[in-house]
């Protein structure tokens, strides 16, 4: 059985932890505290701290659920292959919040598993699950479903690779997108929204409309709002 290193973030991260056998497990490195907490608690090594600068004797395979880091170049060097899943339909939506660009660029969304090179997002893809949209998601709605598809992929590759099966893969074709952290920012805080046509407008507000964070950041006059939009109608009576 081959041991291998997690790098793992947010809620998926916790969750995946939950759904392996520990003893196959070398170390999680993670700056999340409830992760931490709970690998300890497994008696796995957890390292709290930026992998790109730690001295370590890595395991073969790495493996990256939403780790915060992009990884170096001599990181990526010490393992045989990390791979990561990521939360966008490669190679669409590579960077940071792919579901936000998916509905406000109306490109494909879903999940990806995928190998780790030196640029970020464009490893080989492994597999993928395209996740389909409607005219009433919100940014909320895309992701709980691309979450799913994430979990679905995690369920069915981590035995595969545990096994040290040899997993086929293909290169990611020149189309696709990036963005980063600042550009998403960028739209959320300062978009000049009074020169959007109605639709386009919308699908904006829908793409930033995610529960417990703040929607798209306008002013009127001298005072601060926030824009989203509230589903009325329950997913599971209104639709899907």
């Amino acid at each position: 059985m081959t041991k291998i290193d997690l790098f793992l973030g947010s809620d998926i991260g916790l969750w995946s932890l939950e759904q392996v056998a520990h003893e196959s497990i070398r170390r999680v490195f993670t700056f999340d505290s409830t992760i931490a907490k709970m690998a300890t608690q497994y008696g796995i090594e957890v390292i709290p701290k930026n992998a790109n600068l730690m001295l370590f004797d890595p395991s073969d395979i790495g493996f990256s659920i939403h780790y915060p880091r992009i990884f170096h170049p001599p990181l990526l060097k010490k393992y045989q292959k990390i791979f990561n899943l990521h939360p966008g339909y490669l190679p669409w939506g590579r960077g940071y919040y792919p579901v936000f660009w998916a509905i406000w660029e109306q490109t494909p969304a879903g999940a990806t598993l995928h190998e780790i090179n030196e640029r970020i997002d464009e490893g080989a893809i492994v597999a993928q699950q395209k996740v389909e949209q409607f005219p009433y998601d919100t940014g909320g709605s895309l992701f709980e479903r691309v979450r799913e598809a994430e979990k679905e992929l995690f369920i069915e590759f981590w035995p595969k690779i545990l096994a040290g099966d040899e997993l086929p893969s293909q290169l990611q074709h020149d189309i696709g997108t990036y963005h980063s952290k600042k550009e998403f920012y960028e739209i959320k805080r300062n978009c000049n929204w009074k020169e959007l046509d109605g639709k386009s407008l919308i699908r904006l507000i829908r793409a930033l409309s995610f529960s417990g964070y703040t929607g798209l950041e306008i002013r009127l006059g001298d005072r601060p709002f926030d824009v989203h939009l509230n589903n009325m109608m329950p997913y599971e009576e209104g639709g899907k």
